[in-house]
């Protein structure tokens, strides 16, 4: 018998709990990563999930996962299809549990037809479920937060520094390049230990004035941890251990509060989507609202291209077509333009982000684009003035000129 540990999104090895049991035992060891198979083929919107910058971005970080696992002697594998394709279910099987909806029915699957010791581990959101204090979700982010800030605590971090080397995996995934972009914000490489360099990097200075630079478009603007937690490759319970070193060191600030403040915001994000399951990605929403949504193909391919006529959103767009990147501040307004003004159904939008988003997250991203369509956990429904928006945060087109 061997140990298997299924990867998904944690890939890791700091703060892994599945790693930690599998080096608990004897057995011979082996990490496994699977694409599923409609992940690269085009679903019902016309996107294939998997685009390439995703594909490169994962491609960088399943290098740095096996570099890491190789200085354990543990090899990493990497496959396309189903973990019942791939694996002897009589072996020992250990993994960490995802959160979207379609990958929790995979999980299922799998355990069902185990037939061996199978063990299933939390490890994506910050705060185990005994933490939060709720037996129904509330509906509103404030008070989620209001209740959890102050009184919740992580499970405890378990510390392992990741390797230095890389090694390259078998990729079974042939794909093109992504051209680079010299105007890209995030100019980072994919893997555990890129994100360690720029959490480190971030925490040395520009975490300090974040609450007054988020709304930028510039590489410090914001943290860009948010790819590296989306894949798992920094887990939030070392972005929160690290971020509290440094206040410990120089003093809190509402700067520090405010990564911290985002933290809360992507763990309330990753709770509904548990708690709601299939029903977050309904037309209609979490809040069985009753709209009527278009689908103009031609209106559609113009805002995904940058070519609606609103030179903010066309910005924005291009930025996303070019670098797989886009800012917060960004992606509240396209995605409310898409929604709100053109009347576009919200989950096309959705699923075009799925397939460029470098940091794509089921949670984060479906129940962003639900609150900004007004069927997610917003009470306002509100709508962004273009307009307003660009002359506050672009007041002198420096950005849309960049892309334009």
């Amino acid at each position: 018998m061997k140990t298997i540990i299924w990867y998904q999104n944690d890939l890791r090895v700091d703060d892994h709990r599945p790693l930690e049991e599998a080096l608990r035992h004897d057995d011979p060891i082996e990490g496994h990563y699977i694409i599923p198979q409609e992940e690269l083929i085009e679903n019902r919107f016309g996107h294939t999930p998997l685009g390439p910058r995703r594909l490169q971005f994962l491609n960088e970080s399943l290098d740095d996962l096996a570099g890491s696992l190789a200085a354990l002697g543990i090899p990493l594998f990497v496959h396309v299809g189903h973990p019942l394709d791939m694996f002897e279910p009589t072996d020992r099987l250990l993994f960490q549990r995802s959160i979207g909806y379609n990958e929790r029915k995979r999980e299922r699957e799998v355990m069902t037809a185990w037939q061996g010791e199978c063990q299933a581990f939390d490890g994506f959101m910050l705060y185990p479920r005994d933490e939060i204090p709720f037996e129904k979700l509330p509906f509103l982010f404030t008070e989620f937060r209001k209740a959890v800030e102050n009184d919740a605590r992580p499970d405890r971090l378990i510390e392992r520094s990741p390797a230095k080397e890389l090694r390259a995996v078998d990729f079974p995934i042939a794909y093109e390049q992504p051209r680079y972009d010299a105007r890209t914000a995030f100019p980072f490489r994919g893997g555990e230990r890129a994100g360690w360099e720029r959490l480190a990097a971030y925490l040395a200075g520009p975490v300090r004035t974040y609450k007054e630079t988020r709304n930028g478009f510039g590489v410090d603007d914001s943290s860009k941890l948010s790819a590296y937690l989306a894949n798992g490759s920094l887990s939030p319970r070392r972005v929160l251990h690290e971020l509290e070193q440094h206040e410990r060191s120089y003093g809190a600030n509402e700067s520090t509060y405010w990564l911290y403040f985002e933290l809360l915001w992507r763990e309330f994000f990753q709770w509904v989507a548990l708690e709601q399951g299939k029903r977050l990605f309904r037309a209609q929403g979490i809040r069985s609202k009753q709209k009527t949504w278009r689908v103009d193909d031609d209106v559609i391919g113009r805002w995904q291209a940058g070519e609606t006529g609103v030179d903010f959103v066309d910005a924005f767009m291009r930025e996303l077509n070019a670098t797989g990147w886009m800012s917060n501040r960004g992606r509240q307004i396209v995605a409310s333009y898409f929604a709100k003004e053109l009347g576009q159904d919200w989950r096309i939008g959705a699923s075009y982000f799925e397939s460029m988003l470098i940091d794509y997250d089921v949670a984060s991203n479906t129940g962003n684009w639900a609150y900004q369509a007004g069927v997610g956990n917003d009470s306002r429904d509100r709508r962004f003035n273009v307009t307003r928006q660009q002359d506050t945060y672009d007041p002198t087109g420096a950005f849309r000129n960049s892309w334009l």
